[in-house]
């Protein structure tokens, strides 16, 4: 009968361990190699996601570039006046309030009239795309902007009948719930977006 002493033991352990060691180490070296790949992937993707090469290939990105371009133009027209109106903390009142929101509509809904008349003229109603045609696209876009000026309207209709009584909670900008989670001006932005024409998101005046 032989027994091994523990000295003789502790070295075969040992020996053991430092033959382990390298394989740990290489998964190690594997593991950081992964995690490396995965986080250059993920920037890489989010790059093309938010670059112009993506956003080209989106179906509700105008064919008509020219109109986008005389769209963004005309957009920073309207909101150059509307800046310069006075804010609601100028307001003596609330019914000079409402003539002030009633100002900056007013600009609003002439801007709606230019751009529709220019997209009457200038998109086709035909496409050799994937997506709608120009024309369906922008029509459904003005169709969005002609319910903000009514909500724009009512907004000050309701400023000019309030009472001394009337909490300035009930007095808030309010828009017309059309889709779920979102509302419709974000919709309209993210067009105005996704089209270069970063000049036509909803005025911040109301």
């Amino acid at each position: 009968m032989t027994t091994q002493r523990p000295d003789a033991a502790a070295g075969a352990d040992g020996g053991a361990g430092a033959d382990a060691t390298p394989v740990r180490k290489r998964w190690r070296l594997v593991g950081r190699w992964l995690g490396g790949l995965f986080i250059v992937g993920s920037f890489v993707f989010w790059a093309w996601a938010f670059s112009p090469w993506a956003r080209t290939e989106n179906p509700a990105r105008l064919d008509n570039r020219g109109f986008a371009q005389w769209a963004d133009q005309r957009c920073a027209e309207a909101q150059t006046v509307i800046a310069a109106l006075p804010t609601a903390r100028q307001a003596d009142s609330r019914a000079e309030r409402a003539e002030q929101v009633d100002q900056g509509t007013d600009e609003v809904e002439a801007l709606v009239d230019d751009l529709r008349l220019r997209a009457q003229a200038s998109l086709s109603d035909s496409t050799d795309g994937d997506g709608p045609p120009d024309a369906a696209l922008v029509g459904d876009w003005l169709a969005d902007w002609d319910v903000y000026v009514l909500d724009r309207r009512n907004h000050s209709d309701r400023l000019r009948t309030a009472d001394e009584d009337t909490p300035d909670r009930e007095l808030r900008f309010l828009l017309v719930d059309m889709t779920e989670g979102s509302t419709y001006t974000e919709r309209m932005d993210g067009f105005s977006r996704l089209n270069n024409m970063d000049n036509c998101q909803v005025p911040g005046d109301v």
